[in-house]
């Protein structure tokens, strides 16, 4: 038997995208970027936000088993900026990533609806540049089968997974690891039985 907990999309690409949009005479500026981490997190907005800027907002989410996350609207109305970056990093299920929108107001409002919709379409134009280069997949995986398997399965493992956490209750094994594919599970899929499997881009 196996439980697929999780799968991740991880932002590995060290290099920082910037694109410059303009809204109604507000200009935005995003970035994309990798953080691993608060600190790291911390450092780059720091870098890169603009005093003299109207709004610096931002959205962010680091790690894979234990996520850390937030958002920073920065002045705007509630729900219209930091949350729908966020949103979109969770429904793409991205993770080890960071995205900050600049913008200058140019003299129209464009009211909660279009805020939140304009701050949602950079995201997404900014999303979009992202290509499988710059990406690393990752599920997390808790899987459970028998102990008199242990050898056949933990041998297949090693080979497989990047990370092994074993667990050993009655006559089972809980194992916790971590794989970049699911078809490497094949040699041994006979032993074992998809019990649930959520999927994603963090």
């Amino acid at each position: 038997m196996v439980k697929v907990m999780i799968f991740l999309r991880i932002l590995n690409d060290e290099k920082v995208v910037e694109r410059n949009f303009t809204i109604k005479k507000s200009k935005f500026i995003t970035y994309i970027s990798k953080v691993k981490d608060k600190e790291e997190l911390d450092i780059f907005i720091k870098k890169f936000s603009d005093k003299n800027a109207t709004h610096n907002c931002y959205a962010y989410r680091c790690g894979d088993e234990k996520l850390t996350y937030g958002y920073n609207n920065d002045g705007e109305p509630n729900g219209t900026a930091g949350e729908p970056l966020l949103k979109l990093i969770e429904v793409n299920n991205l993770t080890n990533i960071v995205i900050l929108v600049i913008r200058y107001y140019g003299g129209i409002k464009l009211g909660t609806g279009g805020l939140q919709k304009a701050y949602s379409h950079l995201a997404i134009e900014m999303l979009k540049e992202l290509n499988t280069k710059q990406l690393e997949f990752l599920y997390n995986l808790e899987i459970i089968f028998n102990i008199s398997d242990i050898k056949t399965i933990s041998s297949s493992l090693k080979n497989i997974a990047s990370e092994i956490k074993y667990n050993y209750i009655d006559d089972l094994v809980y194992a916790k690891l971590k794989l970049d594919q699911m078809e490497k599970l094949d040699p041994i899929k006979s032993k074992i039985k998809i019990i649930k499997k959520v999927q994603g881009y963090y």
